[in-house]
């Protein structure tokens, strides 16, 4: 099904892209023969039919499927073993009877009940909100169209002359009430809404920067030279917008046949699992695992124990269910959420919006970060760079000629003007000495504008432009406040360094001048200099790069760009290119080949969103934790297939429909902040995890040794949960402890790896304190406790305290080296002395160790059926203690040495 799915989705994308190459190359009347109707502008019953047959122009809308959202929240893996669990516990306690009912019993089912539905509720609720941003943040589109429908006028073919005629008739109606073959009206400040061929043209220039990368508007026309789709000249696409001029078009498709849909479709699929979500399944089943196989055995050992007892496969397997709930770490997914909320909290105050909470700890895992050029390493506006004479140096009079073109022209505002206008670059002249006579506007065949002003009764031409057509219009040239004539020697130079500034980067425009006599005429200008401009790289480019770097994170840069501009802001950026390929020459690779240029290059070029998912993709077959921060709506699909997508809030919609986390401000240091804070997250889980599984296992072994060395079982499942309990009060504050700085100095994936061997080799370290317990019970304090050596002893012949004063003596010593050994294990450097725990931490310590102590030594402990244990084993007990957690630092330095990592 699901490749049935992907084969139509690439059958649709490739049927738009054929019709738009199609429309491409038609003439007009054949673009009406194709729509099968008569003349430019459609009548009534044929919106009908087309309406009928394409539907409305609107995309289908994001639904939030509850019943679904809410099952996978609730009713994960974990929490289906929570739930089978605390089901037995309450049926066990409900069946009981009256005088065997344990309020405790019941205590401790409730507390897991409100730990599944804390866990998935907020677990739904961040799915919830994370929906509402989104549908916050939908496709804007532009309400209404003007369309020309059921004229008089039978046109086939508009020209010049026609066309007032038909654009007088354009009238306002929905965007969505848009049908192909409709002819509709495109002016300043337009956005396209439907993907639409051109038929006639008064200067048309779009900004399609979100779908190219491109910063500068292209012009649209009547006819097409290019071979690529999203450079076609005579379509436009559904999404970019009109910066100047005007168009007739014919829309050629709506809604879910445009280019836009293509992407759309992209960002609204399934998303591939990131690193974290993969990680969390697989420790999940290994947590799953570990109990289904463990709890068996307890139970055959108990049942298989050589005892006179007529219930004891019943007893057996109430012991190993209590087991089952304390090798169970309940805590799991509050931990998680937990520590992913406060990374979300801290990285928040940075003006950072996270829409997935799971984004937190892949910003801690990514090695790649693949970023757009346009508006992410650049801010995508253009910049005045430099004004120059033709001997490089600074010019008043050169300065001020390109200020006044740039204000006195009344056409195209395009970026270069602006740039210029609102510089602080360049001495400005006093725009009021000038009066205004004429302007002969820019078009994109001559490639220069003119403004004619007049001053003290002096009529002047000012004259910018692509540097060859301004030459072309020149006989002289300024040298050093002289004008001389134009000499072949001079252009020769003035074309070598423009060509030297494009290769550079930089976007070159000729200045030009002229006192005029009495015809407004552009020839015979003296030719003055040079104005570069540039899209200046955002001020924390260079920074990040370079901080990443050093925190092990490679950056890639994905461009749909030339190589040129590339190279030149990679250059400004100090960002060192290893290899460079291009859109094409990814198309031609073979896997392996791919596999290799992914690695081995660090830029890549020309790039299509399809090129750069390509990709991302093979980067992730290896293994690889890839980022990917872009803001067009051709980055939409990449930023999906990527681990975690990172947009900004200026950035196209559908970029961030497709986000993970969304920077509020142009800073990019915030990136440094969240991946800080990401494996921070990540620690303090791993912290839980590890420590919990290989605790758990450790108190198995200490169980089954114990089956085997006396009748009395070593806790009562009472005991166990109320350790499981205050226990999770210490995981609880890990929440807050602090990191050691090595830890998150390189990226850190969540990985099942090594995690069997950190509990095969911590976990009996804690045993051995455990059976030495029971021995010295047994053995030392046999008169005080009461509790023999052995299996053949019957329980029932034995004192009537004992077996509650052998639980509670285990107990304090369980508890407090379980807890205490957590400062060993929260850090691999030397606690106290190179590392510190928090102070919530330390006080959670405190407390629960204090309380292993309070409850069997108190009457508190007759609640939980205690007695309690011989004053003298106290000593013993603290001692045990400080044994362990000698014991466990040494265990943990011979760890590091063999694994060269600890967490």
């Amino acid at each position: 099904m699901k490749m049935a799915k992907r084969v139509s989705k690439d059958a649709k994308n490739n049927t738009i892209k054929n019709n738009l190459q199609k429309y491409s190359k038609l003439d007009q009347e054949e673009i009406l023969k194709d729509f099968e109707i008569q003349q430019f502008g459609l009548k009534e019953a044929e919106v009908e039919r087309q309406l009928e047959k394409c539907g409305a122009n609107k995309l289908d809308p994001k639904r939030f499927n509850f019943p679904l959202v809410f099952f996978k929240c609730f009713f994960s893996p974990f929490n289906l073993i929570l739930i089978i669990i605390d089901v037995y516990s309450f049926y066990n306690y409900i069946g009981a009877i009256a005088e065997e009912k344990d309020t405790f019993d019941l205590a401790g089912a409730l507390i897991v009940l409100i730990m599944i539905l804390l866990s998935g509720s907020i677990t739904f609720l961040q799915e919830l909100r994370s929906f509402f941003v989104i549908r916050k943040m939908t496709f804007d589109n532009k309400k209404t169209t003007h369309a020309i429908r059921d004229t008089d006028y039978d046109i086939k073919n508009i020209d010049n002359a026609n066309s007032i005629k038909l654009i007088k008739e354009a009238k306002s109606i929905d965007s969505e009430d848009l049908v192909p073959g409709d002819l509709v009206y495109l002016s300043n400040g337009d956005l396209i809404p439907a993907d639409i061929r051109i038929v006639w043209s008064n200067n048309l220039y779009l900004n399609q920067s979100s779908l190219t990368g491109e910063s500068f508007p292209v012009q649209k026309k009547e006819t097409n030279s290019n071979k690529e789709y999203l450079e076609f000249e005579n379509i436009c696409f559904t999404g970019t917008n009109v910066v100047s001029g005007s168009a007739l078009g014919v829309v050629l498709s709506t809604a879910k046949y445009t280019y836009f849909s293509t992407i759309n479709d992209k960002v609204t699929q399934k998303r591939p699992k990131s690193s974290f979500d993969k990680g969390i399944k697989k420790v999940t089943f290994l947590l799953i695992a570990f109990m289904l196989s463990v709890t068996p055995i307890v139970f055959l050992v108990f049942g298989l124990r050589p005892l006179e007892d007529n219930e004891k496969w019943l007893n057996a397997a109430l012991f190993s269910i209590s087991v089952a709930v304390g090798l169970t770490p309940e805590m799991l997914p509050i931990i998680i959420t937990a520590n992913l909320s406060r990374g979300y909290a801290k990285i928040k105050k940075q003006e950072v919006l996270v829409k997935n909470l799971n984004a937190v700890q892949n910003m801690g895992a990514i090695d790649i970060l693949c970023t757009d050029k346009t508006g992410t390493i650049t801010s995508g506006e253009i910049v005045l760079d430099k004004v120059l004479d033709l001997t490089g140096s600074k010019s008043e009079f050169v300065n001020h000629a390109l200020y006044l073109n740039s204000y006195f022209q009344s056409g195209f505002q395009n970026p270069i003007d602006q740039a210029v206008l609102i510089t602080d670059k360049l001495a400005k002249p006093n725009v009021e000495e000038y009066t205004k006579e004429w302007e002969v506007p820019f078009d994109f065949k001559r490639k220069i504008l003119s403004v004619i002003l007049t001053k003290n009764d002096e009529k002047e031409i000012f004259t910018k432009g692509a540097v060859e057509e301004v030459l072309a219009i020149c006989n002289r040239v300024l040298i050093n406040g002289k004008i001389e004539n134009l000499t072949k020697d001079y252009i020769e130079k003035i074309k070598s360094k423009t060509k030297e500034m494009n290769t550079e980067g930089y976007r070159v425009v000729g200045i030009a001048h002229n006192h005029l006599e009495d015809e407004d005429i552009e020839e015979d200008l003296v030719f003055l200099g040079f104005a570069t401009f540039f899209d200046e790289p955002k001020v924390t480019s260079k920074q990040i790069i370079k901080s990443l770097k050093s925190r092990g994170i490679e950056t890639k840069v994905l461009t749909g760009d030339n190589e040129v501009i590339t190279r030149a802001i990679c250059k400004k950026v100090d960002f060192k290119i290893t290899k460079l390929y291009t859109g094409k020459e990814i198309e031609e690779m073979s896997e392996t080949q791919l596999a290799r240029a992914v690695i081995d290059a660090n830029v890549f070029v020309k790039l299509s969103p399809i090129h750069k998912s390509i990709i991302i993709k093979a980067l992730k077959d290896q293994e690889h934790i890839v980022g990917f921060m872009g803001d067009g709506i051709n980055d939409a699909p990449v930023l999906r297939e990527s681990d975690v997508a990172i947009s900004f809030i200026d950035a196209s919609n559908i970029a961030q429909d497709a986000a993970d986390i969304i920077l509020v401000n142009d800073s990019l240091m915030v990136i440094e902040t969240a991946v800080h804070e990401g494996r921070a997250s990540l620690a303090n889980i791993l912290k839980y995890i590890k420590v919990t599984i290989a605790s758990n296992f450790g108190n198995v072994l200490s169980v089954l040794v114990a089956l085997f060395l006396t009748t009395v079982e070593p806790m009562q499942p009472i005991h166990l949960l109320l350790q499981n309990l205050l226990y999770d009060i210490v995981m609880f504050a890990f929440i807050f402890d602090k990191v050691d700085a090595k830890f998150t100095e390189s990226p850190r994936p969540l990985r099942t790896k090594n995690i069997i061997w950190f509990t095969i080799i911590n976990g009996p370290v804690s045993s051995i304190f455990d059976i030495s317990t029971f021995l010295v019970l047994l053995f030392a304090f046999k008169s005080q406790v009461g509790v023999p050596f052995g299996m053949g002893v019957n329980k029932d012949t034995l004192p009537e305290h004992s077996v509650a004063t052998f639980n509670a003596s285990w107990f304090v010593v369980g508890l407090m080296t379980q807890t205490a050994v957590m400062q060993m294990y929260r850090t691999e450097k030397l606690p106290f002395i190179h590392s510190n725990a928090s102070i919530q931490v330390n006080i959670a310590t405190v407390f629960v160790c204090a309380m292993a102590i309070i409850v069997p030594y108190t009457p508190i402990n007759q609640l939980v059926q205690m007695e309690q244990p011989p004053l003298v084993f106290m000593p013993v007990a603290i001692g045990f203690v400080l044994c362990y957690i000698t014991l466990a630092q040494c265990v943990k330095m011979a760890y590091i040495r063999r694994f060269k990592e600890w967490l």
